[in-house]
């Protein structure tokens, strides 16, 4: 969801874009889609990314097997290896990844993130983190607590992102037919958030620091 103004810019561009992705989300069940069972959600995910990859235009989308939600338990050094293989078997002029706040805290992604920048260490390759700016921040945070006063999710702001995506209209229809794939992640609250044009902008607009460039505020 937090990269597909690039993509769908970068394809119009005619780049080739590539998704590596190291679980199948088996531990997110929701209750989503209505009518099917916990054990199913692996292949009901796959499906939604599937869809979702041919409207925004990817070439091609790997995923492993990792445990969702326990990716820091497993073999980091073979997770480093495999993105290493694959980088060099994809031969990308730019890699985006998560940087070392997981965008939200989420542990499987600042592990993930963490494999990647060892494993682009010292390659040359042009190599970004995934970020939200203070406005893009305040924005999903307000829209965050309006449903969940409570919550514990967290964003971690950066001042000043070397690259920005900014959709235009055109755009942002492409990622709301992408993200309304992912009908298993659609609780009330990011449904309503898809259907909110105006802070559904800031979901959709996508921001980049350079890898041991910059870090976000408070990590």
């Amino acid at each position: 969801m937090g990269n597909g103004t690039a993509v769908v810019r970068s394809v119009a561009a005619g780049s080739e874009v590539h998704l590596l992705c190291v679980t199948r989300g088996g531990a997110g069940w929701n209750g989503l889609p209505p009518g099917r069972r916990p054990e199913e959600l692996p292949g009901i995910r796959a499906g939604e990314l599937d869809r979702a990859a041919a409207v925004l235009g990817l070439a091609s989308v790997e995923l492993w097997d990792y445990p969702d939600g326990r990716v820091p338990a497993c073999d980091q050094h073979e997770i480093t290896r495999r993105i290493r293989e694959a980088v060099a078997r994809l031969d990308p002029e730019l890699v985006l990844g998560w940087g070392p706040d997981g965008g939200y805290g989420h542990p499987d992604h600042i592990a993930v993130g963490a494999c990647t920048d060892a494993a682009l260490a010292g390659s040359g390759r042009e190599h970004y983190h995934l970020a939200l700016d203070r406005p893009e921040a305040n924005a999903l945070e307000a829209w965050v607590r309006r449903f969940d006063p409570e919550t514990t999710m967290r964003f971690f702001p950066v001042d000043g992102p070397d690259l920005v995506y900014e959709p235009t209209p055109d755009e942002l229809k492409t990622v709301r037919r992408a993200v309304e794939c992912h009908e298993s992640q659609l609780s009330p609250m990011y449904r309503a958030l898809v259907e909110d044009s105006a802070t559904f902008f800031w979901l959709a607009r996508n921001s980049y620091v350079r890898a041991g460039a910059s870090s976000a505020a408070g990590c």
